[in-house]
């Protein structure tokens, strides 16, 4: 479990430092740091040669990517992390010539961080196989539906994640119950023989056939393959999102975090990066509702000063969800809106 961050110099963080709970939400404008505190996270775990390119990110080189106006000469990144009742510590110092200080003890193997970009695989009508295995589920989700098709009569790897003992209490039955609560539709997956593809296709109640994705709304698949990435992991480990409200209905959104929520109470770290005030309100409601303890969630906003520095400003929530410390252009737009609207 990650429990807290330093980073210097990277990017359009002077100084800054991030601490983290079971469900972390990171908030704010576009360009106010809230990805680059998910790809510090990578930079730290990606053991390729270079740290800031690998399989999770490539975003360049030092020199493209230390903060400039602060006058950064080189960037370090911390993080300490918990694994098997004990906390780590372990940093990194890059330089512009490429050379890279590793200091500490190293993300174990067995800590998983389950990585989703914003640049998720949308609607298609076949999905590749893995040719790197089974487990796979790819920053993209581009394997999602491989992984489904290989695991989905399987026993669900993490029983705690199971939310209802009645429900079929495989993957694919999870996968189900989740997506037909939220959307109303349900999945399978299968390969397509001497091919290396996955055929995908859902379903409903209403008309008891299977239907191709493109002919349900785009936001079916998109949340599928978040359900699916979410039942891949198990206790300890982490899943990064990047904008899950990405084609989802208000209601949708809410949905999701409440599920989400749920695995983050059952171990599953969750850091979310979202513009969505739904996902932010989803998320006070589980609070509101104790679905979710206000002392498991740890909440950023993100602003900049004069000089475009960003400053992470942490949000507090009390036992009723409510925000102690609101600030200006957190989430409430709807607000200066309606006031513009109705002449207030």
């Amino acid at each position: 479990m990650l429990n807290h961050m330093k980073i210097q110099g990277f990017k359009c963080f002077r100084e800054a430092e991030i601490d983290f709970s079971y469900f972390t939400l990171l908030a704010g404008k576009n360009s106010t740091g809230k990805s680059t505190v998910i790809q510090a996270i990578l930079a730290l775990y990606q053991n390729s040669a270079s740290s800031l390119a690998g399989n999770y990110m490539n975003i360049g080189t030092v020199n493209e990517v230390k903060n400039w106006i602060a006058g950064s000469k080189k960037i370090f990144l911390e993080a300490a992390y918990a694994y098997q009742d004990r906390e780590y510590v372990y940093s990194k110092l890059f330089y512009d010539d490429g050379k890279e200080e590793r200091n500490g003890v190293v993300f174990p193997e067995e800590m998983n961080i389950r990585y989703l970009t914003a640049d998720r695989i949308g609607v298609e009508d076949t999905y590749q196989k893995s040719l790197d295995g089974k487990e796979q589920i790819g920053v993209r989700c581009e394997y999602a539906f491989f992984y489904l098709a290989c695991h989905q009569d399987d026993e669900l790897k993490e029983k705690d994640f199971i939310y209802d003992n009645k429900t079929k209490l495989t993957l694919g039955g999870q996968v189900d119950y989740w997506l037909e609560r939220i959307l109303g539709y349900r999945v399978s997956a299968e390969e397509i023989p001497g091919t290396e593809l996955i055929r995908v296709s859902y379903r409903n109640r209403e008309l008891g056939r299977n239907i191709r994705p493109k002919n349900v709304g785009t936001g079916v698949s998109y949340i599928a393959e978040m359900i699916i990435a979410a039942f891949s992991c198990t206790k300890g480990d982490v899943l990064m999102i990047e904008n899950p409200e990405i084609h989802l209905h208000p209601s949708g959104q809410a949905e999701l975090i409440e599920f989400l929520a749920f695995l983050a109470r059952m171990g599953l770290q969750v850091v979310m990066e979202t513009h969505s005030d739904h996902v932010f309100n989803g998320l006070r409601r589980c609070v509101s509702s104790d679905k979710m303890v206000n002392n498991k969630v740890k909440i950023y906003f993100f602003q900049q000063d004069e000089e475009k520095i960003s400053l992470p400003v942490e949000i507090f929530l009390d036992g009723d969800g409510h925000v102690e410390n609101q600030q200006d252009g957190l989430f409430d737009q709807i607000d200066k809106d309606l006031d513009m609207i109705l002449g207030w």
